[in-house]
């Protein structure tokens, strides 16, 4: 009778530790295409809370940088320096042809929500170009024809 008291109270207790187990944090499921390729990388903080990272689109096969991000005050950690762009959105441009767009992104190890960056400049062109914006796709440079700058 107490071998069996033992074992059954054993047995509770392993089932009990075994359920904490699942209580882990399972990996975060990759983002949908174009998403999933699209990361941060190198990121180093400044002075005054900026953050820089480079952006780059690809697999471990083959990647091509888009080019810098800033940010102020990107909740980044020091021991990841590679982030996950899970979604972005265009945001209202100043100038017609130039996109602009905020980037949810979260830590590639942890799978901890790091927030959100705004893409701008030339990272943003080509930004766009991979998310099929046809303006941007369709886009050709041409000097201003009332420019006083010939080349």
């Amino acid at each position: 009778m107490r071998i069996s008291k033992t074992r059954s109270g054993s047995l509770a207790i392993v089932i009990l530790l075994s359920g904490c187990g699942a209580l882990e944090h399972s990996p975060r499921p990759f983002p949908p295409a174009p998403f999933a390729y699209l990361s941060l990388t190198a990121c180093r903080a400044y002075a005054g809370n900026i953050v820089e990272c480079q952006m780059e689109y690809g697999t471990k096969f083959g990647r091509q940088q888009l080019g810098p991000v800033q940010q102020d005050r990107l909740e980044i950690s020091r021991d990841d320096s590679r982030y996950q762009v899970s979604s972005c959105h265009p945001v209202a441009r100043v100038q017609r042809e130039l996109p602009n767009f905020v980037c949810r992104i979260y830590s590639s190890q942890s799978g901890v929500h790091a927030g959100s960056v705004l893409i701008k400049g030339g990272t943003a062109v080509r930004l766009a170009r991979i998310l099929g914006d046809r303006e941007q796709i369709e886009y050709r440079w041409t000097p201003d024809k009332w420019s006083r700058l010939r080349s």
